[in-house]
């Protein structure tokens, strides 16, 4: 089984893309594991217009747990990564994660109404000899109808920008992979697929 279809089989909101990098699964692996939001510069400006929306809105910011954007939900090596989000998004600074909710078992349970659940899946699958495609999708289910409609609302608000910045996870994860391995390989190229 897929492990993204353990956590959430059927989406009510999904987006998917792929990049293909010149550069063994290995090192892509490395380069998804390590990734960090503080990897995406230019996403700053939408990270940046979602605090001050938060702060108007509800004066404060989006906050986590433990400083934790995401719950690390389960992962084969070499192959796929789910990492999980819980949250009121669409309420700005009022989204807070809930911290009793930091593992998997309590993310696949959790049904308290008002909320959304996301996974943030992360795929490496062979694209020919020394390349890896990876691909990322976004899933996310709503916990009652009132969710579902703010959702909606939200979803369509934030999903160009949440795609533009699934485009720079995948050229982060891409540049972490390229200077893991540039001194052995030579010049790396990627292609979006």
């Amino acid at each position: 089984m897929n492990l993204a279809d353990r956590f959430m089989p059927i989406a009510e909101f999904s987006e998917r893309h792929a990049r293909v990098i010149d550069a063994p699964r290995d090192a892509v692996w490395d380069a998804v594991t390590d990734f960090s939001f503080r990897d995406l510069r230019l996403a700053a400006p939408l990270f940046a217009a979602r605090a001050v929306i938060g702060i108007a809105a509800n004066g404060r910011r989006y906050s986590t747990p433990k400083g934790e954007m995401f719950i690390p939900l389960a992962e084969d090596r070499g192959r796929q990564r789910v990492l999980g989000l819980l949250g009121r998004w669409w309420r700005f600074g009022g989204a807070d994660a809930r911290a009793d909710v930091r593992d998997a078992e309590t993310f696949e349970a959790f049904d308290e109404p008002g909320y959304g659940k996301a996974i943030l899946v992360f795929e490496l699958e062979d694209a020919g000899p020394g390349r890896t495609r990876v691909v990322t999708r976004t899933r996310v289910v709503t916990t009652d109808a009132g969710a579902h409609r703010a959702m909606t609302r939200y979803w369509r608000l934030i999903r160009p920008g949440s795609g533009f910045i699934r485009h720079l996870m995948l050229r982060a994860v891409e540049r972490r992979a390229r200077a893991a391995g540039s001194t052995a390989t030579g010049r790396w190229s990627s292609e979006l697929v």
